[in-house]
C-alpha cells in the first residue's frame, strides 16, 4: 500500500509532527510505503514564522500555492491520500474537488477548528476566490475523518462525515519523567509564539508568586508581560529536558470556539513527563484530566494562585504526576495509537 501525507506545515511545526511524522517509522516497518509532501521547505517556513516575524499569510500563499498544485498532480499513484489539517492555508475555490477527484481513497485529519476559518485567509482583491466552506465539503467527501478531539468529531459528523475521534498522542518512551524531580519549585509553560497571549490569563498570578522560578519555553519574548520570567527558545532536542525541569506545568486557555478545536497537547506533554498540570477547565483537557486526581483546574486568578500554592507540597505533586503519567501511557501513547492508525489506512486500501 502507498500512502501520501499532504501536511499543511513542514515538520518543524507541532501539528504535522504529532499527527503524521511520528507514526511513519511504525507504518514503514509494517510494509506501508509512506511519502510526505509539505507546501514549502522547513527553511522557508522558519523564515516566515516565529517571534518577531511580520504578518506572513500573503507570503505563505505565494510560496505554497504552486508547490502544492504540483504535489496534487502526483496523488493518483497512491492508494490513500491523507490531508492533514487543510489542503492549503487559503481555501481556494474548487480545491477540494481537485483533491477528491485525484485521490482513490481520501482521509482528512483535523486537529484544529479550521472548519471555522482558513489558517491564513485571502485578502482583497483575492478574497472572492476563497471557499470558506471547503473544509465542510472535505468532511462530507472524505472516506474517513480522523478528528483530534471529541468536539471536532461531532462537528465533522454534523457536516455529514464518517468521523472517528483519534486523539493526538505522544511518544511516552521519549517523553518520560525526570530523575530525580527538580529541587527548586519551578512554574513552567511550553508552547509556541502564537499561543503566548494565553499567558495573559495568569499574569496577575505569576506576578504574585514568591520564591518560585518561572520558565516559559517557546514564548514570544516581545509578548511576555512578566519581568520575572525566564524565556527560553523551544527546540526539539531540548524540549523533554525542559519539561523535566518543571515542577508544575501551566495550561491557561481562552474560552472561545477556536480553543474547542485544540487537542490539549500542552497538558499531554506535561502528563507524560510526570509534571502536574494546572489547566483552564475547557475543551479537550476535560477529557484528559481529572481535577484533584491527575491534575488541577483553575478558572480565575484566586483559583490559579491557590492551585500553585497547593502544588508546593512535594507529596501532592508526586501523586498527581504518577496518576497523570499512567493516563498518558494508557490512553495517549504513540505505542498504542500507531497500530490503530495503520488499521484505519489498511481498511480503506
Amino acid at each position: 500500500m502507498r500512502v501520501l501525507f499532504l501536511i499543511l506545515y513542514p515538520g518543524a511545526a507541532a501539528s504535522p509532527r504529532y499527527r503524521v511524522l511520528q507514526f511513519l517509522p511504525y507504518l514503514r516497518e509494517s510494509g506501508i510505503v509512506c511519502d510526505v509532501a509539505a507546501p514549502m521547505p522547513d527553511k522557508v517556513w522558519t523564515r516566515l514564522t516565529g517571534p518577531g516575524r511580520p504578518a506572513w499569510g500573503g507570503w505563505y500563499h505565494l510560496h505554497e500555492t504552486p508547490r502544492r498544485f504540483l504535489q496534487l498532480l502526483q496523488t493518483r499513484k497512491y492508494d490513500v491520500v491523507v490531508v492533514q489539517k487543510a489542503v492549503m492555508t487559503a481555501y481556494w475555490r474548487g480545491l477540494h474537488a481537485l483533491v477528491r477527484s485525484a485521490a482513490r481513497r481520501l482521509v482528512y485529519d483535523i486537529d484544529d477548528a479550521v472548519h471555522l476559518c482558513p489558517p491564513h485567509p485571502l485578502h482583497p482583491p483575492w478574497s472572492w476566490l476563497e471557499d470558506r466552506a471547503q473544509v465542510l465539503r472535505l468532511f462530507r467527501e472524505a472516506d474517513l475523518v480522523l478528528a483530534g478531539n471529541r468536539w471536532l468529531a461531532e462537528e465533522a459528523r454534523a457536516a455529514g462525515a464518517k468521523a472517528i475521534e483519534f486523539p493526538t498522542v505522544v511518544d511516552t518512551d521519549r517523553f518520560v519523567p525526570g530523575a530525580p524531580p527538580p529541587s527548586r519549585y519551578r512554574i513552567g509553560w511550553m508552547g509556541s509564539p502564537s499561543t503566548t497571549p494565553a499567558l495573559g490569563l495568569v499574569k496577575s498570578t505569576l506576578d504574585s508568586l514568591d520564591e518560585a522560578g518561572i520558565r516559559l519555553v517557546g514564548a514570544d519574548p516581545k509578548r511576555v508581560d512578566c519581568p520575572r520570567a525566564e524565556v527560553r527558545p523551544w527546540s526539539y532536542e531540548t524540549e523533554v529536558r525542559e519539561l523535566q525541569e518543571f515542577s508544575v506545568g501551566l495550561f491557561p486557555q481562552p474560552r472561545d470556539t477556536w480553543t474547542l478545536g485544540k487537542c490539549a497537547l500542552k497538558a499531554l506533554t506535561y502528563m507524560a513527563c510526570g509534571v502536574p498540570c494546572v489547566a483552564t477547565p475547557y475543551g479537550a483537557v476535560l477529557d484528559m484530566l481529572r481535577d484533584g486526581e491527575t491534575g488541577l483546574f483553575a478558572d480565575s486568578a484566586p483559583e490559579w494562585s491557590a492551585a500553585l500554592e497547593r502544588l508546593r507540597a512535594p507529596e501532592l505533586r508526586a501523586r498527581l504526576a504518577g496518576a497523570a503519567r499512567a493516563v498518558a501511557e494508557e490512553r495517549y501513547s504513540l505505542r498504542g495509537a500507531a497500530p490503530k492508525f495503520r488499521a484505519c489506512l489498511e481498511e480503506l486500501a
